[in-house]
């Protein structure tokens, strides 16, 4: 562990430097191709788009995944695409190279800057609707919102002099909503499945700072992101899988600290722990069903308390499923409601599926 800490990613400054922590990342890779995949993958439609962001990760290291210069979380994390090259695999990055030939070069650049153009119109633009939404000022007067622009956030607005990132009001948006059902306040052990790059348990912990013991699993390569983004604002709390992967049983220390788990599907089979909270957002509809229900296997063994589950409408039957379909993996005893995103003018729901 000490030869490893020369390739991790500051935690002091901000942005963070174009680092990469090597050895979780090809510790992580290496490991996952020995694993059952019918139980512990995230199935075809995250396939291609779990290569193509291990190829950006070693490009281009974290520093602005949230941005407009990499393709590392497009579908889990909150940048814009600007470049389609970013967002290829090998095969499309080696046709891709045609475009670096001299006439070509000067046509697609030149697509670029006005795809940038359009981009910088369209963020601009929804700054002004964020800021002057009434929902979202109410949101910004109940709860706390630290460090929220991290890591090269271009989708952000600035409100009384301070900025937010828009993602994380949508997060804020989805817990106002589930404190309907929840108490939030009461928590201690937090679980969570397919975080995205780990905004709603920064979140969570922000605000509700007696949910101590939190379990964080993804799909490689999201779970080194999620880490490492989480390790940036929490430091040592954050036990990662190199420091997890070789424990006989993964148990939360029965202290009143700060501890969080990152760790890949198949390390599941090693948590000993009972859990007050389990959350999934959008991606059990992108699993395969026989993967879901092993999930949905270890909830129980953890003899969790509270289940809250969301997922979008507007879902493709060719990669997903039906959200309203996951009530019958917790045996239809779930609370299910449709709802508002938070900005009502995109007309976007979301399905709510509650224990309580």
């Amino acid at each position: 562990m000490k030869n490893d800490t020369k390739f991790r990613a500051s935690v002091n400054k901000t942005p963070p430097l174009k680092i990469i922590n090597v050895m979780l990342l090809n510790e992580l890779i290496k490991d996952e191709k020995k694993i059952d995949k019918t139980l512990y993958s995230s199935g075809p439609y995250w396939d291609y788009k779990n290569s193509r962001a291990i190829l950006e990760i070693k490009k281009k290291g974290l520093a602005d995944f949230r941005g407009t210069t990499a393709g590392i979380g497009t579908s889990f994390a909150d940048n814009l695409v600007l470049d389609i090259r970013n967002e290829f695999n090998i095969k499309g990055r080696i046709v891709g190279k045609l475009f670096s030939l001299p006439v070509l070069n000067k046509i697609f650049n030149g697509q670029l800057k006005i795809t940038k153009d359009y981009l910088d119109l369209f963020i601009k633009n929804q700054a002004i609707v964020y800021k002057n939404n009434q929902n979202v000022q109410n949101l910004i007067n109940k709860f706390k919102f630290k460090n929220t622009t991290d890591f090269g956030c271009v989708q952000s607005f600035e409100y009384l002099n301070k900025n937010y990132s828009c993602h994380y009001l949508a997060i804020a948006d989805r817990i106002d909503k589930l404190s309907k059902s929840f108490k939030f306040e009461n928590i201690t052990s937090f679980f969570e499945i397919g975080g995205g790059f780990g905004t709603n348990i920064h979140f969570l912990i922000t605000n509700f700072p007696n949910i101590k013991k939190i379990l964080y699993l993804d799909a490689v390569p999201n779970i080194y992101v999620g880490t490492e983004y989480l390790r940036h604002h929490y430091k040592e709390k954050v036990k990662d899988y190199l420091e997890l992967r070789n424990l006989d049983k993964i148990n939360f220390s029965k202290n009143n600290e700060l501890e969080i788990f990152c760790i890949p599907p198949w390390l599941i089979e090693k948590v000993e722990t009972e859990i007050d909270h389990f959350h999934n957002a959008a991606s059990f509809v992108e699993m395969p069903k026989t993967v879901i229900y092993n999930y949905v296997k270890f909830i129980k063994k953890f003899k969790t308390k509270e289940i809250s589950l969301i997922s979008y409408d507007n879902f493709d039957l060719k990669t997903t499923f039906n959200p309203e379909e996951l009530n019958n993996f917790f045996d239809n005893k779930l609370n299910v409601s449709w709802k508002n995103s938070l900005i009502d003018v995109y007309k976007k729901k979301l399905i709510y599926l509650t224990s309580n």
